[in-house]
């Protein structure tokens, strides 16, 4: 779609095209924000960074669009992705970690994304393991990583982040509705999306210099502070296993740790989790 007509378009809805000219040079990061690719529409930021990453993209390279037309979730799950409101955007990462700590990463980006929510509300966000950020117990954001890796090393990481920013309610799909949020809808006023994607990067170069630098250890007692799932009754579905118990935090390599009926912890590495309601 011609420019003129993109720009019309948003204007229609009461938006505006994000505008990256000044973001670049204002962030003062280390690691990430080395490029961006913009796009109108793409299919997915995911799949374009990691074409972009097996082509040799070096670390740090940021993909953004205003709409993704197959937009992805956790567990092969679709994100829904309006033009204008929100924020779709995907990082190459090539960190110096071991295969095994890969999943730390999704850990990692949900505290500096959480971080980058509360500078934009009063309410405070909490992480739902291991990917989501809720606010007033609705869905406002999601993580999807994607990695390469061989035995003795990750070749890359592609981290996925989707937040509704200026997205009302009466917008959404009925089937996510009642479940998901947006910051307008919480704050009562839009936000600058700019101002938002400028943060989240800042945020997000810093955590993931702190877990290269120092370990997991140093990033997981802010996991736990913004975990909302604590003291709650969950369920975790494992493929075809399902465990019911008190969600107790993470574990040292930011495993779930579950304590079922019969008092024993239990250790999840990949679940798809659900708060049961007292």
């Amino acid at each position: 779609m011609p420019a003129n007509d993109w720009e019309k378009k948003a204007a229609e809805l009461g938006n505006s095209p994000l505008r990256l000219d000044n973001i670049q040079g204002q962030l003062g990061t280390k690691r990430l924000g080395t490029k961006f690719h913009y796009f109108q529409e793409i299919d997915s930021t995911n799949s374009y960074a990691r074409r972009l990453a097996e082509t040799g993209a070096p670390e740090g390279e940021v993909v953004i669009a205003e709409h993704q037309s197959d937009g992805r979730g956790r567990l092969g799950r679709s994100w829904v992705s309006p033009p204008f409101s929100n924020l779709y955007c995907s990082l190459v990462l090539r960190p110096a970690l071991a295969p095994a700590h890969a999943p730390q990463i999704t850990l990692t980006a949900a505290v500096a994304l959480a971080d980058t929510v509360a500078a934009f509300v009063a309410e405070p966000p909490a992480i739902k393991w291991p990917n989501d950020i809720l606010l007033q117990g609705k869905k406002l954001a999601g993580i999807l990583t994607e990695s390469s890796c061989d035995a003795k090393r990750i070749e890359f990481v592609i981290l996925g982040i989707g937040v509704n920013l200026n997205f009302p309610r009466e917008r959404m799909p009925e089937a996510i509705r009642d479940r998901a949020t947006s910051l307008m809808e919480v704050g009562g006023q839009g936000v600058s999306r700019e101002n938002f994607l400028r943060r989240l990067i800042q945020d997000l170069d810093r955590c993931y210099g702190v877990l290269e630098d120092f370990g997991f250890d140093a990033i997981a007692p802010r996991w736990q502070a913004r975990f909302g799932l604590k003291g709650r009754t969950v369920r975790v579905e494992m493929g075809g296993d399902v465990l019911i118990g008190q969600a107790l935090g993470i574990d040292h390599d930011g495993a779930l740790l579950v304590e079922d009926d019969r008092g024993e912890r239990q250790r999840v590495v990949a679940g798809d989790v659900t708060a049961i309601e007292d």
